[in-house]
């Protein structure tokens, strides 16, 4: 549908207008692992007709993310890591010790630091003379070969940096790409376009090496083919990256490589690719005015709705839907596309009869077995707000026919949440039974004895209750989680306690609360403590207070990570005191590392002074796992972890509100990251994702203009108008935080309607009775993270929440 319904003023237009090269994005780093071996890494030369199949083919990928299909949209965990016993210091076996010795930089004494020192003051030839009576090792080899690469000595850098390339791993992409630049400065082309294609896949140097590549083949050897393989790696991804400038910039240059070989056909699909894959970048109007005259394949408006809805542009995208649909039939697969995606949007609009409207003939006519699933999961999640009876046969229909799906074992689960709340509860254990059995390594496993475990608890059936937490202790996999097992923990000395079991029951709270110290777990144990066994609750505050000395924590265990290539070179780089190696250190693939491996980057980080990189590793570190903050080895984690960001606004506001600020800084966290311009999928703006319509009327309310939405983005305005917000549900709930919080997420109304449905449950059995999932785990994280503030920065004593009376209000914080 291009060439056809191209005017011949728009052929003559495209065929004599002229482009220049664009300029190159700033480096975008993809932390993929390295793969193939160098003799595989050279691309096969497509003819000039596959641009368009090269087009097509990122047409029809779905561009709207899995994430999406969950109500929480909560990121994929970077790596799965669960609790673990201490270990004796004679039992231990290491798979990599690391010690800190290892970060010792090449060049700490002696001529070697001399040379260094000349090298970082630009004395290059000063730093050749004094590495010139020093051994050949690898980082001398390297110095000295950067050290003429910055004087211009081009022969002779490219000469050693390619030979270092071949002897020494660690730096082989570094020195290929160094050399490249090098032969292209003496206008050697065949060279430069060699060490530029052994560049590995994954290497933060690849994508600039394909367009070094691509910007040869096309400038001086007028191969434009070429050119497009060079960049085809960069476009041609499994996943989505909306909005990746490197992707974008690739696509628009491949558009005018398609042109100067008079494929237009290929040029009016890369256009239309950066229109629908990168709607926000700045190629976008050269797209658009490469666009003028041509049509708007539906193709590619079905994927650039996707687009948009994969960046919480639901409206945009929506609107883009709805004027397409009718002429879309099922079953035809861009139809199934396009029907998913408007109900997917419906969805996250929480226009949950709409999304059931729109998904169903979905679920009924479209087989496509990678869209079908995922649709029936939408739909079952908007079925059980609206129609929970449906909602369960749904879910059980994707369990049944889609047994291997990663979302089998979820469906599962929530077929059996609505079984229970709709009193069915032999059909909630069948579904429970059959998820731990087929799925015991599944990320719900954990999960389902728990709900197993609170259903021998109504029934009062303690030895089956006992066994079912047993069993979440001794999980492995995905389900084994710092988190679950605390829960285990906690609920297990509840149960003791009911058993008159006091003192194994304390004994139990006692560790709980000092393992998960900065965990709602943590914070539910000193309570119970405070209230039941206070000399125990004084020792666990006093040791919360007082950690253990400082430690030395080295050494540590690198494990399989020792074999990760960024890994390896980005301690090469520290070595050398390269300024990227905090960078290649936080392109490591994490998945699949153990604990202490995480915790080993982490303090490499730290103990080398890369304190923002540090606090990255930190942040995943707490949330996919992390106990025992009464070490201080793991206080320096907790506290890059819980940054005290726009403290003193937060201090300013939430005490005119009268609320903790350590509560609303917990808030803010978890809320936006401390990111001023964060987005929800529903519409929240800025640190306290404040909903528009909500911030008005509190603005209405302070008597403080809100001019527009826009305004909510100024850190300033939105904390006061959050802490403000917040304020007034606590007084709303007579000083509850839980409540409160609860309120902040999903409505005071619905917290009414909660309190209404269990008036006689004590706060722990209440939150863990929220029935909707995101706000269940969103009261736990927001006042776990509060007490992890308090327990960091010594802000207050150490807060507890009361367990008096049962009921609504049993639980003010003291």
């Amino acid at each position: 549908m291009g060439l056809e319904h191209a005017t011949l003023r728009g052929l003559l237009r495209y065929a004599n207008r002229l482009m220049s090269w664009p300029l190159v994005a700033a480096l975008w780093v993809a932390p993929a692992a390295r793969a193939e071996a160098p003799q595989q890494q050279q691309q096969q030369q497509p003819p000039a007709g596959d641009i368009s199949n090269l087009a097509e083919s990122a047409s029809s990928k779905h561009q709207l993310p899995s994430s999406m299909d969950s109500e929480s949209e909560e990121a994929e965990p970077e790596f799965t890591i669960g609790p673990t016993e201490p270990v004796a210091p004679g039992e231990r076996r290491w798979v990599r010790r690391f010690e800190r010795t290892d970060l010792k930089s090449y060049f700490a004494e002696g001529e070697l630091a001399k040379a260094k020192d000349a090298y970082d003051g630009g004395r290059y030839r000063t730093a050749l003379k004094l590495l010139e009576t020093q051994e050949a090792t690898p980082p001398v080899r390297y110095l000295r070969a950067t050290s003429a690469l910055r004087m211009g000595q081009w022969a002779t850098a490219a000469e050693q940096l390619a030979a270092l390339a071949e002897s020494h791993p660690p730096l082989r992409d570094y020195c290929h790409f160094e050399a490249a630049r090098a032969y292209e400065r003496m206008r050697k082309w065949t060279e430069a376009v060699h060490h530029y294609g052994a560049v590995s896949p994954g290497a933060r140097r690849y994508e600039d090496a394909r367009f070094g590549m691509a910007y040869i083949l096309e400038k001086k050897k007028r191969d434009y083919a070429g050119a497009v393989a060079a960049l085809t790696p960069i476009v041609q991804t499994d996943s989505p990256k909306p909005n990746n400038p490197r992707q974008a910039e690739a696509w628009l240059t491949i558009a005018r490589l398609a042109r100067y070989q008079a494929d237009y056909n290929g040029e009016h699909r890369a256009h239309l690719a950066v229109w629908a894959l990168h709607p926000f970048s700045r190629q976008v109007p050269a797209a658009i005015k490469g666009l003028r005259d041509l049509p708007y394949v539906p193709k590619w408006k079905v994927a650039r709705a996707e687009t948009l809805l994969s960046l919480h542009h639901n409206r945009e995208a929506l609107d883009m839907l709805e004027r397409m649909l009718p002429k879309l039939e099922l079953p035809d697969a861009l139809a199934c596309r396009a029907h998913f995606a408007y109900g997917t949007a419906l969805r996250k609009e929480r226009k949950h009869s709409l999304a059931i409207r729109a998904l169903r003939p979905v679920v009924e006519q479209c087989q496509d077995a990678a869209l079908r699933p995922r649709a029936l999961f939408v739909l079952g999640y908007s079925e059980s707000v609206v129609e929970p009876d449906t909602s369960i046969s749904t879910y059980l229909k994707l369990a049944q026919e889609y047994p291997l799906h990663p979302y089998a074992d979820d469906s599962l689960f929530y077929a059996a949440h609505k079984a229970l709340e709709r009193g069915n509860k032999a059909a909630a254990m069948a579904a429970l039974d059959q998820l731990i059995s087929h799925h015991p390594d599944g990320n719900f496993a954990a999960e389902a004895l728990f709900q197993r475990f609170w259903v021998y608890r109504a029934e009062s059936q303690q030895d089956a209750a006992l066994e079912a937490l047993s069993r979440i202790e001794e999980l492995k996999g995905k389900g084994s989680t710092h988190e679950s097992v605390q829960r285990a923990r906690y609920w297990r000395s509840r149960t003791l306690l009911s058993l008159g079991r006091s003192e194994e029951a304390h004994a139990l709270m006692e560790r709980v609360a000092a393992e998960g110290a900065a965990t709602w777990y943590g914070l539910m144990a000193r309570s119970r403590l405070a209230a039941e066994a206070p000399e125990r609750a004084r020792a666990v505050n006093e040791r919360l207070r007082s950690p253990m000395g400082a430690m030395d924590v080295w050494p540590l265990d690198a494990g399989n990570l020792a074999e990760d290539p960024h890994f390896v070179t980005g301690i090469e780089l520290l070595k050398l005191e390269h300024r990227e190696a905090a960078s290649e250190l936080l392109a490591v693939d994490r998945k699949g590392r153990s604990e202490e491996s995480i915790r080993l980057l982490f303090h490499i980080l730290h103990t080398s002074g890369y304190e923002r990189y540090a606090r990255s590793i930190a942040w995943a570190l707490r949330r996919e796992g992390l106990a025992a903050p009464t070490e201080a080895e793991t206080r320096l984690i907790y506290a890059a972890a819980y940054p005290h960001a726009f403290r003193n606004l937060v201090v300013q506001h939430s005490r005119a509100a009268r609320v903790n600020p350590d509560l609303m800084q917990a808030l803010i966290r978890e809320e936006s990251a401390f990111n001023p311009n964060a987005r929800s999928p529903t519409g929240a703006l800025g640190l306290a994702q404040l909903m528009p319509a909500t911030a008005f009327a509190v603005a209405r309310q302070l008597n403080v203009p809100l001019a527009t939405p826009a305004a909510l983005l100024e850190p300033r305005e939105n904390i006061r108008l959050g802490s403000a917000y917040l304020g007034s549900l606590q007084r709303r709930f007579a000083g509850n935080p839980a409540y409160a919080v609860a309120s902040y997420n999903a409505g005071p109304g619905a917290v009414d309607r909660w309190l209404s449905r269990f008036p006689d449950a004590e706060l722990d059995e209440w939150v863990e009775q929220i029935p909707v999932e995101e706000t269940r785990h969103y009261v736990k994280r927001v006042l776990g993270s509060a007490s992890a503030y308090q327990l960091l920065y010594a802000s207050g004593k150490m807060t507890t929440l009361a367990f008096g009376e049962r009921g609504s209000n049993n639980a003010g914080s003291r």
